[in-house]
């Protein structure tokens, strides 16, 4: 199965968070599964960081890239096409529509806690509830 982590997600990965469920979390610990961070997510964690509203260690980022553990997956065009034709979204957050982007693009199962986007209906995007 190929997994991409919402930012949320992510979080609660690399810092083993309670909140993350024992499915998703097993889904992720899985090494038949090839997990994916989204760039953005990165880079919206960076924001976060940046404005004192999250605490994230990047070397322990880099560690589970570099080990293999987390794939990272950049925004690219096929992505930046699904964006752009991307409907039915509830909310307009930029970074939820990049990212189901790159999940439906990309063939991807997305782990979210995301409610506007477990309940969203958008073509092609599977998604577990990271709480699960």
């Amino acid at each position: 199965m190929k997994i991409l982590l919402d930012t949320n997600a992510f979080i609660w990965w690399v810092s083993d968070d309670k909140h993350l469920g024992k499915k998703s979390r097993g889904l992720i610990a899985n090494p038949t599964n090839k997990v994916f961070v989204s760039n953005l997510s990165i880079f919206e964690c960076s924001i976060k960081v940046r404005l004192g509203k999250l605490k994230i260690e990047f070397t322990d980022v880099d560690k589970e890239i570099s080990e293999g553990r987390l794939l990272e997956l950049r925004f690219d065009t096929l992505a930046a096409r699904q964006f752009v034709d991307q409907k039915n979204m509830p909310h307009a957050d930029p970074f939820d529509y990049a990212i189901t982007a790159q999940a439906i693009s990309k063939r991807m199962t997305l782990i979210t806690s995301d409610a506007n986007i477990l309940r969203s209906e958008l073509d092609g995007l599977l998604v577990i509830d990271a709480r699960a």
